[in-house]
C-alpha cells in the first residue's frame, strides 16, 4: 500500500498543490521553497510512531499567508457592513482560512478489507478509491464572525494590520482527521494502521545526551523487540542486581538496627525494615542505553559519521518495530554532513530498505545529486515558492531521457540557479567565471554551466520548471557559420526571462580579439608571456589562440585581473547576457509571440 497522491492547501507557504507520490519520492528545491513544509504537511493526517513527533494542532503562523491576506483584505473591504452586522455569513465563511491535506492511497489485494473505512468512491472498473484528510479550521464560524464584528466596533480608528491576531483568533480553530465525503471523524483503531516517522534536518546534537534523539530510536527498537518472557527475565535480574547493591552498601545494620542493638527488647517494637526495588518502566530502564561505536561513545565520532549511524538506526527501528499496515518515512536532507562515500552508502541503504518492504513509503528532500536517480527522474518533485511540479507530469518521457543522457549536467545548478548561463564549452566557462572572480567588492549568484550545441530542448525544459519564477537563463553560443541555427535559438528571446546571444565571428576567440582595444592588449600579453610571434593581425592572433584552446584559456583566465590585462573587456555578446542577468526587475512571465 502506498500514498498515490497528496493535495495540500494553505499550509505555510504552500497555497495549493496537488502532486503524485511514488514508492520513493524525491523533493528538490531552493531554500525557502517549501520542502520542509511539504514533508510536515503530508504527515498531518497520519499518526506518529514517535521518532519525530509533531502536534496535530497548528498555530497562526502555520496558516498560509495568501489565505490570511485574502481573509484580511475581505475584512478591510467590508468593514462598514461588518460593523453594521449586515454581512453575508456564507461569504465570510468562504474567505475564512482553512488548512487541509487530502491523501489518496493505492491499496492492493487483501489490504482492501483493513482499509474499508477509508473508501470514498468506486471507479468505473469497480476498484475502490481510498482517502484520508486532515483539516485545521474554525468549527464555529458564527462565533468567529461575532468576534470579528466586536473587534472592529471596538477599534474603529485603529490600523487593522495591527490587529491581525485578534481578527483571526487561533483558539477558535481545531483540527480533525476524517474520510472525505463521510460526516464522521476516524477513531484511533482506524488511524493506528497508518503511521509515519520523520527524521528532521536539525539532528546535529543527537548523540551528545541520552535524552536526545540519538538514543530514542534505539530505546524504541529495544522496547518493541522485547517479548513478555524477556521482560519477566529483566525484572528478575533487576531484583538480583538490587540485592547486590544492598549487600555491598552495608545498609542492613543501619536500617534494622533493632536486631543488632544492645537494647534487648528493641525488636519487639519494630519489624524488619526493607529496601524494596523500584523498577522503572521498561522504556525508562532502557533509556540509560546510549548509542556508541565499537567501544567508544558515539559523540566521539565525527559529525557526519554520527548522522549516518543515526539514520541507519532509525530506519532499522522502523523496519523492525512497526506493526502498522502502512508506514511513511520522511527525511530532510539525508546527505547532511555526510561525505561523498557515506552519501552513496546512505542512498543505497534507504533504497534497498524501501524495495524490500511493500508497506513502507519514503519521501525525502535533498540538495545532493547523489540522492537523484539519473536513470529515472520520474519520481522527482520540484518545489519553488510553495508551488510544486512533478517531473512525471511536466515532462514527456523523451524529455526526461534527454536529461538522463547528459551525464555531466548538474540538475541542481540548472534548475535551482536564480541566474544561470549555459555555454558551449570549457573555454567560455573559464572566461566568465574568471571575470566574476575579478569583480571585487561585489556579490554574484550567477551560475555558469558548460553544455553542448543545441540548447533548444534544454530551454523548453527550463521554461516548464520556471514558468512562475523570477529566475533567469542566459545562453552564449558560437556562430559557427550557421545563421539558421542562430535564428532558431534567438526566437526564445521573446521570453522576458531568457537572453540568447551569439558570437559575431565564427567562434569565441575571434570575438574577443575583435572587441574594442582587446587586440593590442592581447598581442602584448601573448608576446610577453608566451613569446608568440606572427600575431600582427587579428586573424593571426585568433588562429593561434584557437589552436591553444583550453590550456591557453586556463592560463589567460588565471592572469585575468593582473596589470597586463587590466584594460581587457569581455566581448559584446557575453556582456549583454551578464547585463541582462544582473538587471533588477520582475521576470518570469513569457511574452506571447
Amino acid at each position: 500500500m502506498k500514498i498515490s497522491k497528496v493535495h495540500i492547501k494553505n499550509f505555510r507557504n504552500i497555497t495549493d498543490v496537488l502532486l503524485p507520490m511514488f514508492g520513493v519520492t524525491v523533493i528538490i528545491g531552493n531554500n525557502n521553497s517549501g520542502k520542509s513544509n511539504f514533508l510536515r504537511a503530508i504527515t498531518l493526517p497520519l499518526l506518529s510512531d514517535d521518532l519525530g513527533t509533531g502536534s496535530k494542532n497548528l498555530g497562526w503562523m502555520d496558516i498560509g499567508d495568501k489565505a490570511k491576506k485574502n481573509y484580511y483584505d475581505y475584512i478591510k473591504s467590508n468593514k462598514k457592513d461588518l460593523c453594521a452586522g449586515v454581512i453575508d455569513k456564507d461569504a465570510f465563511i468562504e474567505v475564512t482560512p482553512t488548512v487541509s491535506v487530502v491523501i489518496d492511497f493505492r491499496v492492493d489485494g487483501a489490504e482492501g478489507y483493513a482499509m474499508k473505512d477509508f473508501v470514498v468512491s468506486f471507479s468505473d472498473d469497480g476498484n475502490a478509491n481510498y482517502q484520508l484528510a486532515y483539516s485545521f479550521s474554525c468549527k464555529k464560524p458564527q462565533e468567529l464572525l461575532n468576534h470579528v464584528i466586536g473587534v472592529l466596533r471596538a477599534s474603529e480608528n485603529e490600523d487593522l494590520d495591527d490587529l491581525k491576531l485578534n481578527l483571526l483568533p487561533i483558539d477558535l480553530y481545531s483540527y480533525s482527521i476524517y474520510v472525505p465525503l463521510k460526516d464522521k471523524n476516524l477513531n484511533y483503531d482506524n488511524l493506528r494502521l497508518l503511521k509515519y516517522n520523520s527524521i528532521a534536518a536539525e539532528r546535529d546534537d543527537f548523540s551528545t545526551s541520552s535524552s536526545r534523539l540519538g538514543s530514542k530510536p534505539l530505546v524504541q527498537l529495544l522496547n518493541k523487540k522485547l517479548p513478555v518472557s524477556s521482560m519477566m527475565h529483566i525484572e528478575k535480574e533487576y531484583a538480583r542486581f538490587f540485592e547486590q547493591i544492598k549487600s555491598h552498601t552495608g545498609m542492613e545494620e543501619i536500617l534494622n538496627w533493632q536486631e543488632y542493638s544492645e537494647v534487648t527488647n528493641a525488636s519487639e517494637f519494630f519489624s524488619k525494615i526493607s529496601i524494596l526495588p523500584n523498577m522503572p518502566p521498561m522504556a525508562s530502564l532502557l533509556s540509560s542505553v546510549k548509542l556508541g561505536y565499537e567501544e567508544s561513545n558515539l559523540a566521539l565520532q565525527g559529525l557526519g559519521h554520527r548522522n549516518l549511524i543515526l539514520q541507519l538506526v532509525i530506519i532499522n527501528s522502523l523496519m523492525e518495530a512497526s506493526n502498522a499496515l502502512f508506514s511513511l518515512l520522511t527525511v530532510e536532507e539525508p546527505e547532511a554532513h555526510l561525505c561523498y562515500s557515506n552519501q552513496k552508502i546512505m542512498n543505497s541503504f534507504i533504497l534497498n530498505v524501501v524495495n524490500k518492504n511493500d508497506d513502507l513509503q519514503l519521501i525525502y528532500s535533498t540538495h545532493s545529486t547523489q540522492f537523484l536517480d539519473k536513470v529515472d527522474l520520474s519520481n522527482i518533485i520540484l518545489l519553488n515558492n510553495g508551488e510544486g511540479y512533478a517531473f512525471a507530469d511536466e515532462f514527456e518521457v523523451e524529455e526526461m531521457n534527454y536529461l538522463s543522457k547528459n551525464p555531466n549536467l548538474d540538475l541542481f545548478k540548472l534548475f535551482y540557479s536564480r541566474k544561470c548561463i549555459l555555454v558551449e564549452g570549457l573555454t567560455e566557462e573559464l572566461l566568465i567565471k574568471s571575470y566574476f572572480k575579478t569583480k571585487q567588492n561585489t556579490l554574484s549568484d550567477i551560475e555558469v554551466i558548460s553544455f553542448h550545441k543545441g540548447f533548444k530542448k534544454i530551454i523548453d525544459i527550463w521554461l516548464k520548471l520556471n514558468k512562475n519564477t523570477n529566475n533567469k537563463l542566459g545562453i552564449i553560443r558560437d556562430f559557427d557559420n550557421q545563421k539558421n541555427a542562430q535564428l532558431e535559438h534567438e526566437k526564445y528571446n521573446t521570453h522576458r526571462n531568457i537572453s540568447i546571444e551569439t558570437t559575431i565571428e565564427y567562434t569565441l576567440e575571434n570575438d574577443i580579439v575583435a572587441y574594442k582595444n582587446n587586440f593590442d592588449i592581447l598581442k602584448e600579453y601573448f608576446h610577453k608571456n608566451y613569446e608568440w610571434e606572427n600575431i600582427e593581425t587579428r586573424e593571426q592572433l585568433s588562429a593561434k589562440w584557437i589552436g591553444g584552446k583550453a590550456e591557453v584559456m586556463l592560463s589567460f583566465c588565471q592572469d585575468m585581473g593582473n596589470d597586463d590585462l587590466k584594460e581587457f573587456e569581455l566581448p559584446a555578446h557575453i556582456n549583454k547576457v551578464i547585463k541582462f542577468l544582473e538587471e533588477k526587475e520582475e521576470v518570469g512571465v513569457a511574452i506571447e509571440d
